[in-house]
């Protein structure tokens, strides 16, 4: 089965969150498996109705637990996991497409 892998690290203003939920749930209505890794300021969508409803259409979401640690944030919405920089890799070795929005 494809695999896309959507890495995000941009804040909340920015506004790249809801591009990639649509992204996301695009891929996922086509049959495409989603990863996405959330890192630096990105982690702040961790408890978010956004997440819940990628996790709730069967995307992985994987946050950086250093990033989480830095900022404070310890409220993680249930079915994302906690990861690494390992994570990270791992989702861009094994995703056939990568999208960054760094």
């Amino acid at each position: 089965m494809k695999q896309v892998g959507i890495v995000l690290s941009t804040p909340p203003e920015v506004g790249d969150f809801p591009r990639v939920m649509r992204l996301a749930l695009a891929a996922r209505e086509r049959g495409i498996e989603v990863g996405i890794f959330l890192m630096s300021a990105a982690v702040t969508w961790v408890s978010d109705a956004y997440v819940a409803r990628l996790l709730d259409e069967g995307c992985d979401v994987v946050a950086c637990g250093t990033s989480l640690a830095r900022l404070g944030i310890s409220d993680v919405s249930t079915g994302v996991v906690v990861g690494s920089q390992d994570d990270h890799a791992a989702l861009v070795d094994r995703a056939d497409r990568i999208v960054a929005f760094t």
